[in-house]
């Protein structure tokens, strides 16, 4: 009886500290809702270091069901992560963390509610296309130092016009106003405009709830497009940096350049995703696609097809 007393003891803080048990079913499914058979779906129940696994997830996968159903249960903390692809789709995945209380004793917890249904929407592959796809946020461009002063730059050279590069066509223009006392003591405006009076560029707002890898829509749109986009940033001493985007919304973009403005269909598309960075010194950061076909609205790269060839800072995301 001591021994068995002695080998409980010895467990009880193991039972103590193990992590309540989460189950949940995947519904994947299609934009129209239809079920997809076959996607595989995956589930990541997470376990902190504290636990004595290493930090580890307890990752569950399979293939769903004629209804689109895979279900998963494991040990896990108040959170998890779970998702789904499939051939001719786009990727999606989550962060769950809809828990809202624990049941059952010690040794037997189960995270509530028990198995809730969770739909994962998978967006289709359409049409994906060679594009110039280029990320500026590993190397930050530099604008000279001169305020005040609009300077172009080329998205099929990836570069500033000349004298500052070696672009030729202004598809972008950049111009910096303000006051550079120090890091710590600026007031700047800064401003993306256009060249030519057709071109444009309107803000799209990604549903975070959706967790696609495509984040835009498939086309970009035809008309609604605004000539320029402002930002401000503000750093005084003693305080935080405030940066004010427009209507201070977490935007993405979609861009038109090169148009004619008689005629439309020369325009070139392309989209902007995320925020346009920039530092009050002049430094800018921005990932960009442009598609090179006159008049064509698709968006959907292929990141197996960028047309820039042997540069670090290819985007490698559709």
């Amino acid at each position: 009886m001591k021994k068995l007393m002695v080998a409980l003891l010895f467990l009880l803080p193991n039972v103590v500290l193990a992590l309540p048990t989460a189950k949940y079913t995947l519904l994947v499914v299609d934009e129209q809702g239809v079920p997809i058979e076959g996607a595989d779906a995956s589930i990541s129940f997470m376990r902190p270091k504290s636990q004595g696994w290493g930090g580890k997830t307890n990752f569950i996968s399979g293939q769903t069901d004629k209804g689109g159903f895979f279900t998963g249960e494991g040990a896990t903390e108040q959170y998890g992560v779970y998702g789904a692809d499939a051939n001719g789709y786009y990727g999606t995945s989550f962060k769950y963390n809809g828990f809202t209380g624990v049941s059952g004793v010690i040794g037997f917890r189960k995270w509530q509610p028990w198995n809730p249904t969770l739909k994962v929407i998978l967006k289709k592959k359409k049409n994906p296309i060679p594009m110039y796809a280029y990320s500026t946020g590993i190397s930050p461009i530099m604008i000279p130092d001169t305020n005040g002063l609009v300077i172009g730059y080329d998205l099929i050279k990836h570069d500033w016009i000349s004298p500052y590069g070696k672009g030729v066509t202004e598809d972008f223009l950049f111009k910096l106003d303000g006051e550079f006392k120090s890091i710590r003591d600026s007031r700047v405006a800064f401003s993306l405009e256009f060249s030519n009076d057709a071109d444009g560029i309107q803000p799209f707002i990604v549903d975070k709830k959706s967790g696609s890898n495509f984040i835009s829509s498939h086309h970009a749109p035809l008309t609604g497009y605004q000539p320029s986009v402002m930002y401000r940033r503000v750093n005084a001493p003693g305080q935080l940096s405030i940066t004010s985007y427009d209507k201070n919304g977490d935007y993405n973009y979609y861009f038109r350049i090169r148009c004619d403005e008689d005629d439309e269909s020369t325009c070139l598309y392309g989209k902007i995703y995320g925020r346009v960075g920039f530092s009050a010194r002049g430094s800018l950061s921005f990932n960009y696609y442009l598609n090179p076909a006159p008049g064509d609205t698709n968006v959907e790269f292929d990141p197996k097809k960028n047309l820039f060839k042997n540069l670090e800072n290819k985007i490698t995301t559709p």
